[in-house]
């Protein structure tokens, strides 16, 4: 049940009244106040930390509202610059078409933690996107320097030198993403956007 706030009392105006069923013009009206529980309910709802607005863009991203999730990222990132941060910006910056500012956020995510391989990756796959594919490669070699086991860094390089011209290369990485995981890669091979993949 709400409580009445008895210090504050408004007078209202006769316009003000329009719509409001049984007032009297002129009459003092009492504000409604939350409760104790209510307010603590309000603030669990109510973003205030930066892992708050962290999750707050989580679910914004996975909703596909990109602007609003960049928005709830970047007021993480203001309350508490860390790589978890501003890696979730980079890629709903990756996302919404903003290579540039993904790279950016991926460039200090990686200050952050050098060995954030995800980052590594993810800033490869703008360099890729971008066809700057010498970046790309180097940024997917230190990907796998962190994790030898990370499947779509090597099929991510294998695209890089594909597009870069170097066929056996690129089947070399391809074929080692095959043999880390057969099945996750079958379904990169039926929709590779490149004509050869390495084959089976």
């Amino acid at each position: 049940m709400r409580q009445l706030l008895p210090t504050v009392i408004a007078t209202v105006s006769c316009a003000t009244l329009i719509g409001m069923a049984g007032a009297a013009v002129g009459q003092p009206v009492a504000i409604a106040t939350l409760t104790s529980t209510e307010i603590r309910e309000l603030q669990r709802l109510v973003p205030s930390t930066a892992e708050d607005y962290y999750n707050l863009g989580l679910m914004y991203q996975g909703e596909g509202n990109l602007p609003a999730a960049i928005r709830a990222f970047s007021r993480a990132v203001e309350l508490d610059p860390s790589a978890d941060y501003y890696f979730g910006r980079g890629l709903a910056y990756f996302d919404h078409g903003d290579l540039q500012r993904a790279i950016a956020d991926f460039d200090t995510a990686i200050r952050y933690d050098q060995q954030f391989a995800s980052a590594y990756y993810n800033r490869g796959m703008a360099h890729l996107a971008l066809q700057d594919y010498s970046a790309a490669i180097r940024d997917f070699n230190a990907a796998l320097e962190i994790d030898p086991q990370f499947v779509a860094a090597y099929y991510s390089r294998g695209m890089a030198h594909f597009d870069s011209g170097n066929i056996e290369l690129a089947q070399r990485d391809y074929q080692r993403a095959r043999s880390l995981n057969p099945t996750m890669t079958a379904k990169y091979y039926d929709a590779a956007p490149r004509p050869l993949t390495g084959g089976p």
